[in-house]
């Protein structure tokens, strides 16, 4: 029995991060509501992400999914929609989880909150959270 799921129903081909970045800077340099998807970015790569999260772009949104990513779909993904998607306009940011299960979890706010809420959601959809490398004090 299938479950009624809005999961990625398709192969997971990752993008690596640094190309993901250097797409979401060239957009944001162009249209700043992107700036906040940007930003997602730049902290995965700053935050460890990268090891443990990964990630592709479905047209302007953020796909993400904890590694190791399943070879079969459906695959658990938290999808962050840009300003084109239809969801959210400039100045907000719409984050949502798509199960497998089926038991799906959504959050709008505004833009200046996108990366906290980015890593609230690794750290309670996927168990992922941010590693923050600590400066020597010399």
């Amino acid at each position: 029995m299938r479950i009624n799921s809005r999961a990625w129903p398709y192969r997971f081909d990752e993008v690596p991060w640094t190309e993901i970045a250097a797409r979401f800077h060239k957009t944001a340099a162009a249209h700043p509501e992107f700036r906040h998807l940007a930003d997602i970015v730049d902290s995965v790569l700053a935050c460890e992400g990268e090891h443990r999260l990964a990630g592709l772009t479905s047209m302007h949104d953020l796909v993400v999914a904890a590694r190791p990513v399943p070879d079969e779909p459906p695959i658990a993904v938290v999808v962050v929609r840009s300003p084109l998607s239809g969801q959210v306009g400039a100045g907000g940011v719409y984050i949502e989880h798509q199960s497998a299960t089926g038991y799906d979890d959504r959050i709008f706010r505004p833009s200046a909150e996108a990366v906290p809420l980015f890593w609230r959601f690794m750290i309670e959809k996927f168990g992922v959270a941010p590693v923050h490398r600590q400066r020597n004090s010399s």
